[in-house]
Formats: structure tokens, C-alpha cells, sequence
């Protein structure tokens, strides 16, 4: 218990004096402005660092997706080139068997 209050004696807030206000800290740890300033710019830098590691890695993962991208596009083109080649010798065999059978059908006339 409160040794304070035991006694009755209350406790109050500090009473704010009627002078000029310190002017605002940026770190409670920083003995000057000075030194809150250095640690503001410390922190900014060590930010871009940050920042520019994120934007190579992102580069690199772009790179590698744009190295993906045209390996698939290449393979693509040259499923498309085969199917077109199989279609193209699909439709010969086609033609000839036509004209195989226009012939078998003259040779059965003739007999």
C-alpha cells in the first residue's frame, strides 16, 4: 500500500509552470536536437536501403517472369508450327485417299 495514502496526504498532478514550453523532442533517447536529427537521418537511410533491396528483388522476379514469358511463348510457337505441319499432312493423306478412290472406282468400272 501507498505510504502516501495512508496517511491521507493526497498526490496531485505537478502543476505545469507559466514559462516558455520545451520545445518537442523527437527522441526521448536523443540528448539534443542534434542527435534526434541523426537518428531521423540514420532511419531514413536505412529505410532506402530497405526500399532499394525490395525494388532489385522485384526487378529480378520481373526479369525471371519476363525469361518465363518467352521461353512459354517460344515453346507456343512451336506447338502452333507442328500443328500446322500435322493439319497441312493430314489434309494430303486426305486429298489422296480421294484420289485413290476415284481410281479404285474407274479400275471396278473397267472390269
Amino acid at each position: 500500500m501507498n505510504p502516501l495514502l495512508a496517511t491521507g496526504v493526497a498526490t496531485a498532478a505537478p502543476v505545469a509552470s507559466a514559462a516558455a514550453p520545451e520545445p518537442a523532442v523527437f527522441d526521448e533517447l536523443a540528448e539534443t536536437p542534434e542527435a534526434a536529427n541523426a537518428l531521423a537521418d540514420t532511419l531514413t537511410r536505412r529505410a532506402e536501403l530497405v526500399l532499394l533491396a525490395t525494388q532489385g528483388e522485384q526487378q529480378q522476379l520481373q526479369a525471371k517472369l519476363d525469361r518465363m514469358r518467352a521461353t512459354f511463348n517460344a515453346a507456343q510457337e512451336v506447338r502452333s508450327e507442328r500443328l500446322r505441319q500435322m493439319n497441312m499432312l493430314r489434309d494430303m493423306a486426305m486429298e489422296q485417299a480421294k484420289a485413290d478412290d476415284e481410281i479404285l472406282k474407274k479400275y471396278i468400272a473397267m472390269i
